[in-house]
């Protein structure tokens, strides 16, 4: 195909004048046209070393040109367009990846002269001209006949619209994906099981709220049940998404009041207690009286077989039924695949962080001596009640279970303590304990470790158990974006799912996990993405070797091999897997997840009962033997890495090599631009400063020494070669003052000071303005050369 003879255009004026034009001759509305939607978000890094995590505006480059829609979300098609200069072809492979991304079956490009037309499923390409686009009726049959929609249910799907907010709040790609995919799916091909696997975070209950909005304006259902096991689970859905229904309502007591359409429960009342009067409360109704019940968090057992919530969803057999989860682990037990069938879609953690919608993070794992080694007890060693402790090798598995080392505790305490002082000590942190009793001994020992804060208030630290109805009644308040206390809280399983834990920064992992739906709900609990509290990544400090769990095949994200540092110079330490497979240790007890030894009384989430005797011990010294700090590399694996070898990696990706380096600096280009372009790819100019241990390094010197060795000179030297050179003096007056001030703006603040023209109004203002500054020079073209030949004597290229 030829390429396009329309001058040298742009690309919007391509579409203004050609594309656009054709589009809405075909029929297609302006409430059909989507032309600033951005399928990704702003995307955050976190530097290594130096807790911080750097934006990438990847969301600028993910929108597509054109999305087509039958109704309102409602995608059909993708339009890429490229200026007239160019061709359809150019723009067809973006096209159909913006395609499959929002799962729409027709992908178009033009270049303003035809389109080329991809139809996604069937892989059928063919050219068309721009008065052959089709209209909305047009795709809209084919996209039926595709899929084997009866007009009848094409009519009801034409019916199920979305749910439209004041704020104009679009659904993002893929939670329009599982919305659209559900609803197809019930309506149009009659399914009557559906399972929906979407990450901790990326907004499972507002997904859930638009699939029964749309079911209910299509007419498919009235009465709807939504269960859940955690009183917060229910209580923030019915109050924050589901908020637009006004015939909801929380099912309380076990009763079933018919006055409602939606109802929100717990399993555990609606199953009740065996020794009741009436034991199964939800047999109040018939079988056929909810239309559609919807399962959140069904990895906790619903769907297992040998779970007693599994009677209710057999009880209510007629109704469609929809399972969500972020974990569907078949090797925790809980049959989702069997009993749902393959998800309609699967939206991973990572790419989550990938697509800027959730927050990435970094691992610190922590070895001490005793957790590694173990302990035995020596002859005559008593424990607190001066009772002898048994002799025998306490391992990892034992800790907090069996025996707690109260010195273990206080060390444990004191590395969060001070990590703390790093990251901000009114960072929000959540510390998983192994039982309720450790949970309250850790809060003492954080207390103790924190007195100052713990003075001003003693909510800087509480616990949050299913015993603990003080620490129960503070959730909201932690979970607040807006107020600042309770700041770290310690807990068993209270908090492991279902808690909307926004602005949580630092995840403390100090209880043995060995369940891959535990630890992904866990790790969850900091996935919440919120830059407007700062809050742009989490860490998770590892105590018990729980992290290997990133090492296991069914983690969505699988490590690179990760390094262990001892700190003595002795061989790395491999990292302790929890099932078990570890000369120091023996395997973890941790009981398998939903089964944690205590009656759920539906009103917290089932904290476990503890052991009926315990040996506490004090006195017992611990060592840390070494730390490893692990993050997310660009591809979304967990890698140990220093700043200084993530920086020289990401320098060497934009310069092969030194010249290409100075080349590039010495070029007509702005060094500004140019430092912000390498700020995109993470090498941040003030923290090279700290790493490198002088606040007055050159840029260029900084870049060039990490990436090849070179030697660096501070600012004021190279300042001090611009004035031995005699280069000032060929200037006068005014014109000189200003060379003198930028060169001093320079030594003081950096390269960019004298690229950036707003600078002579910071500097040179009382000289007069830019149009006087210019005359100085004779014209601003003598001034930028000036300008760019005291740079080229600071960096020795003139």
């Amino acid at each position: 195909m030829s390429v396009n003879r329309f001058g040298n255009e742009s690309e919007e004026d391509t579409k203004l004048r050609r594309i656009t034009p054709a589009i809405q001759k075909a029929g297609w509305k302006a409430d059909q046209i989507l032309m600033e939607y951005s399928l990704k978000a702003d995307r955050y890094r976190i530097i290594p070393g130096q807790n911080f995590a750097q934006k990438d505006n990847q969301s600028a480059r993910t929108k597509p040109d054109y999305i087509l829609c039958r109704s309102i979300n409602r995608p059909l098609a993708v339009v890429e367009a490229k200026k007239a200069t160019k061709t359809a072809q150019d723009g067809l492979d973006q096209a159909i990846a913006y395609a499959r991304m929002l799962g729409v079956d027709f992908a178009y490009a033009s270049a303003g002269q035809d389109f080329i037309e991809y139809e996604v499923p069937t892989a059928k390409q063919r050219t068309i001209t721009l008065d052959a686009f089709p209209s909305p009726d047009d795709l809209w049959k084919r996209w039926r006949e595709l899929h084997g929609i009866a007009d009848e249910d094409g009519q009801k799907l034409e019916n199920a619209l979305y749910y439209t907010s004041a704020d104009g709040h679009t659904p993002r790609y893929y939670q329009m994906q599982a919305i659209n995919r559900t609803v197809d799916a019930i309506i149009g091909r009659h399914r009557r099981r559906v399972l929906l696997v979407m990450a901790t975070g990326t907004g499972k209950t507002y997904t859930a709220f638009q699939i029964v909005w749309r079911l209910k304006k299509a007419g498919i259902v009235r009465n709807v049940l939504y269960l859940a096991d955690r009183n917060q689970l229910v209580d923030q859905t019915l109050a924050d998404d589901f908020a637009p229904f006004n015939t909801a309502t929380k099912i309380r007591q076990g009763k079933i009041d018919r006055n409602y359409e939606i109802y929100f429960g717990l399993y555990q009342q609606l199953k009740g207690d065996q020794t009741e009067p009436v034991a199964e409360h939800y047999r109040q109704v018939p079988p056929d009286y909810f239309d559609l019940i919807i399962v959140d968090e069904c990895h906790r057992g619903s769907a297992s077989e040998q779970s007693s919530w599994r009677d209710i969803l057999d009880y209510f057999q007629p109704a469609i039924q929809i399972g969500m989860t972020a974990t569907p682990n078949e090797k925790d037990g809980s049959n989702n695949l069997d009993y749902f069938g393959e998800p309609l879609i699967t939206y991973t953690l990572k790419q989550g962080i990938e697509d800027g919608f959730l927050a990435p993070y970094q691992v610190v794992s922590v070895h001490l001596d005793k957790d590694v080694q173990g302990w035995e007890p020596e002859e005559g060693d008593v424990d607190e009640e001066g009772q002898p402790v048994p002799m025998r090798k306490y391992t990892l598995a034992d800790f907090d279970r069996k025996i707690e080392l109260r010195s273990r505790t206080r060390k444990v305490a004191e590395v969060v303590s001070n990590y703390l002082q790093h990251l901000g000590r009114m960072s929000k942190t959540i510390i998983f304990c192994t039982t309720q009793r450790h949970a309250a001994n850790m809060r003492d020992a954080m207390r103790a470790c924190n007195r100052d804060l713990a003075a001003v208030d003693h909510r800087y630290v509480v616990r949050m158990t299913a015993d603990d109805e003080e620490g129960r009644g503070l959730y909201e308040d932690f979970i607040s974006i807006n107020r600042p206390y309770p700041v770290v809280v310690t807990t068993s399983k209270l908090l492991t799912t279902g808690a909307n834990t926004k602005c949580v920064k630092l995840i403390v992992l100090d209880s043995n996990i060995k369940s891959m739906t535990e630890f992904k709900q866990i790790i969850g609990r900091g996935t919440r993405l919120r830059p407007d509290v700062d809050k742009t990544f989490f860490t998770i400090l590892d105590f018990r070797g729980a992290c290997a769990l990133f090492h296991d095949p069914d983690f969505d994200g699988p490590a690179d091999d990760e390094t262990n540092w001892d700190g003595n110079g002795d061989p790395p330490i491999r990292p302790r897997r929890p099932d078990g497979d570890d000369s120091s240790t023996s395997p973890v007890d941790t009981l398998p997840d939903g089964q944690d030894g205590a009656p759920d009384t539906g009103q917290d989430g089932g904290d476990d009962q503890q052991p009926r005797e315990m040996i506490v011990v004090d006195g017992v010294e611990i060592t840390i033997l070494g730390k490893s700090v692990s993050y997310l590399d660009e591809n979304g694996n967990l890698v140990t890495e220093k700043f200084a070898e993530y920086t020289r990696k990401n320098i060497l990706s934009c310069f092969p090599t030194e010249e290409a380096f100075r080349q590039a600096w010495n070029g007509g280009r702005a060094k500004k631009i140019i430092i912000e372009e390498l700020q995109q790819r993470g090498i941040l100019v003030e923290h090279l400063k700290k790493e490198l241990g002088n606040p007055d390094l050159d840029e260029f010197d900084m870049i060039r020494h990490i990436a090849f060795g070179g030697a660096m000179l501070t600012r004021q030297l190279r300042a001090s070669k611009v004035r031995g050179a005699k280069f000032l003096e060929k200037y006068q007056d005014t014109a000189r003052a200003v060379l003198e001030r930028l060169l001093d703006a320079y030594t003081i603040n950096g390269i960019r000071e004298i690229d950036d023209l707003a600078a002579l109004k910071t500097y040179c203002g009382n000289l007069g303005g830019m149009k006087k500054i210019f005359q100085a020079f004779g014209n601003q073209e003598n001034f930028m050369s000036a300008v760019r030949e005291m740079e080229n004597i600071l960096y020795d290229a003139a």
